[in-house]
């Protein structure tokens, strides 16, 4: 049933609060805050109305996908704004939403001043976290979210999750102790993914009456059945690979180096009884060197012929290329496509894989604050995923897949089933947001 919503307003306390913060922000910004001078935005030649949508990652912005394409089309009027801390996410953001604009920020004030001024918001989603001030490793500070209530903005949270971390500063801190009760109510609807997270903004200040259990969209943001490679950036590498026949485990999200070197010793064991098997390895923060020279001195060691994404044009990759690393941003969930089978790092995406049907090991000691743990928990429950904690038992299952039919097929199936009961995320956010939607149309 759709939540009754009421006008938001920012109360007189909160102003004064916030004029207080400003101030230490200031202050802070002569000691060299490292908040301050890293706004990246492409100015209009006049303001335009706008839709603003934080999201934490590339993940997250895939996740939410199906949702977001829906309040778009609801709201035509207005210009798509996505806000990130990450500068490196911006050319992925824009592949898949090439007419956004892109906000890079650290969430200083200054520059959620100087967003609303240029793109004023009518609208304002926040994606699955922070649900409040610095709870997340992502900055989106409560001067966004305020910048947006001051120009009459509806601010919604959707997929919202609680990770339950400590503030990362000292001005983090003291935004939190002042904020959060806040930012939580400043919200004019929330759909959360359990009643456990609904409690948890309750009890931090949230109007219950705003708040509802939606479940997780990210059961929703499948991989579509009419995907192909001509739909991504790859599609000449992409294509040759799934005509190859060629067994391929695709491992995405390898983030620690025992990982790493877990995976890549498991496949060693693959190659010995299939020559021609290829192994897609995508670490996580690509962009630092020094990880992509230590992952360079693992193929190195084991006579692994492998090449770098981003140094190969896309053309099929050569019959004795026996590892392809993935080191290049927004690309991994094509590349699931590819799979025979596929193996997930902890605490990451297990859905993008699964959307495609593909058999997914992964590893234990999942962090259960982690918005990725609900997934896992729900579908470790359901025999859908397949545990390996060393690399023998990895190989064993990835060999058992590629040379059981009938286990890989009994295992694509428990995949569908599993998936199909969780499903519909989507359709109870576009009745909680109805009634916000619909105030949209009669302002414009």
């Amino acid at each position: 049933m759709p939540v009754a919503i009421n006008p938001n307003t920012i109360g007189l306390t909160t102003r004064l609060k916030w004029a207080a913060f400003r101030l230490l922000e200031r202050l802070s910004d002569l000691k060299g805050n490292s908040a301050a001078g890293h706004l990246v935005l492409n100015l209009p030649a006049r303001p335009m109305a706008s839709l603003w949508v934080f999201v934490s990652t590339i993940g997250e912005l895939n996740a939410i996908d199906p949702l977001l394409r829906e309040i778009i089309g609801r709201l035509p009027q207005l210009k798509l704004v996505l806000i990130t801390d990450h500068p490196h996410y911006r050319s992925s953001y824009l592949a898949r939403y090439p007419a956004a604009a892109v906000c890079v920020t650290r969430g200083h004030g200054t520059d959620a001043a100087t967003l609303a001024q240029h793109y004023p918001p009518h609208m304002l989603v926040v994606a699955e976290i922070p649900c409040w001030p610095s709870d997340a490793p992502c900055r989106f500070s409560f001067a966004f979210l305020l910048a947006a209530k001051h120009a009459g903005a509806a601010a919604v949270l959707v997929n919202a999750w609680l990770y339950h971390y400590a503030p990362g500063s000292r001005m983090d801190a003291i935004e939190r102790s002042l904020f959060q009760a806040d930012y939580v109510r400043a919200f004019d609807a929330i759909g959360a993914q359990t009643p456990e997270t609904r409690q948890h903004l309750i009890a931090a200040g949230a109007d219950p009456a705003r708040v509802a259990v939606v479940g997780n969209i990210k059961f929703d943001a499948m991989p579509s059945g009419d995907w192909s490679p001509t739909q991504a950036r790859s599609p000449v590498m992409l294509g040759a690979l799934i005509a190859s026949a060629r067994p391929v485990i695709v491992a995405g999200c390898i983030t620690d180096y025992a990982d790493q070197q877990m995976v890549l010793d498991a496949f060693m064991a693959v190659r010995n009884q299939h020559p021609d098997a290829l192994l897609v390895l995508a670490p996580r923060h690509p962009e630092v060197t020094e990880h992509m020279a230590v992952l360079r001195n693992y193929l190195a060691e084991r006579s692994l012929p492998g090449v770098f994404k981003s140094a190969v044009p896309d053309t099929p990759l050569a019959a004795a290329t026996a590892c392809l690393v993935l080191d290049t941003m927004g690309e991994l969930r094509d590349f699931y496509a590819t799979a025979t089978v596929a193996h997930v790092g902890v605490d990451h995406n297990v859905l993008e894989p699964l959307g495609f049907g593909k058999p997914v090991t992964v590893g234990t000691g999942w962090n259960t604050t982690y918005p990725s743990y609900p997934v896992y928990r729900l579908l470790m429950d359901a025999h859908t995923l397949l545990e390996a904690t060393t690399e023998d038992q990895l190989a064993s299952t990835w060999l058992d897949l590629i040379d059981n039919a009938d286990h890989y097929k009994r295992s694509v199936q428990s995949i569908g089933d599993t998936l199909a009961q969780a499903r519909g995320a989507v359709a109870r956010h576009l009745t909680l947001l109805a009634p916000l939607l619909a105030g949209q149309h009669e302002r414009h």
